[in-house]
């Protein structure tokens, strides 16, 4: 879907699985853009953006509420706080 100046690209393992690392790629203003391996990981799994949508202020509202149901729901961390509600950036 394009291609991207100046992406973050961040290294992600787990202990319990060395010599397994993903890649996340980031590019601002879009976010995640792509998902990579290197590695030993046994699932080598890739995931790239095909489809951007903009949402519009009612969508993102709509999007947002619904994110914040599914978190009450999944909360398991005893020391990390819960999502809270922001303002949205302009």
């Amino acid at each position: 879907m394009g291609s991207y100046d100046d992406v973050l690209v961040v290294e992600e393992f787990n202990g319990e699985e060395p010599g397994a690392i993903q890649l996340k790629y980031y590019a601002r203003g879009i976010g995640n853009v792509r998902v990579g391996f290197k590695g030993t990981d046994p699932h080598g799994e890739t995931l790239e953006l095909t489809k951007l949508v903009q949402l519009s202020p009612e969508e993102m509202a709509k999007s947002r509420e619904a994110a914040l149901a599914l978190e009450s729901r999944g909360y398991i961390y005893g020391t990390t706080q819960p999502a809270e509600q922001t303002q949205p950036a302009n």
